[in-house]
């Protein structure tokens, strides 16, 4: 029997990290459990994880690289797909350490990874090549 297959949503996500809300968290607990045991699939898509970023620094107000280190850790679940874990790990490491939002941060890690050109009328797109940290 194949296992279920399923799309998680932002606020599962958050519910997960900031346990706000606490039947929600503990659904959340199992739902990440099913994952890391591979016993469920998940998918999350970018722009699902640019929703969640959003939230969790407009709303949370919780400070970037503490946003892309749990970001991360939950992307070290085996069975947690998203369209490129490669180039989603590098835009939250760009995120986590520079002054760039979140989907500027998905199109420098896919320039810096594949090779695009960024054709952009955002100076802030300029952020791509700076020195981490600044």
């Amino acid at each position: 029997m194949a296992n279920r297959r399923v799309l998680i949503d932002t606020n599962v996500v958050v519910r997960f990290l900031v346990r706000d809300h606490e039947e929600h968290y503990l659904e959340s607990v199992e739902i990440f459990r099913s994952i890391e045991a591979g016993k469920l699939e998940a998918m999350l898509m970018d722009f699902i994880m640019a929703e969640i970023v959003y939230v969790l620094s407009r709303i949370y107000k919780i400070e970037k690289r503490q946003i892309a280190s749990a970001l991360k850790r939950l992307l070290f679940y085996k069975s947690l797909y998203t369209d490129n874990k490669l180039i989603t790990f590098e835009a939250l490491d760009i995120y986590g350490s520079r002054n760039i939002d979140f989907a500027d941060a998905l199109l420098c890690a896919k320039q810096n990874l594949e090779g695009f050109e960024i054709v952009s009328f955002d100076k802030d797109i300029g952020r791509c090549t700076e020195e981490a940290g600044r």
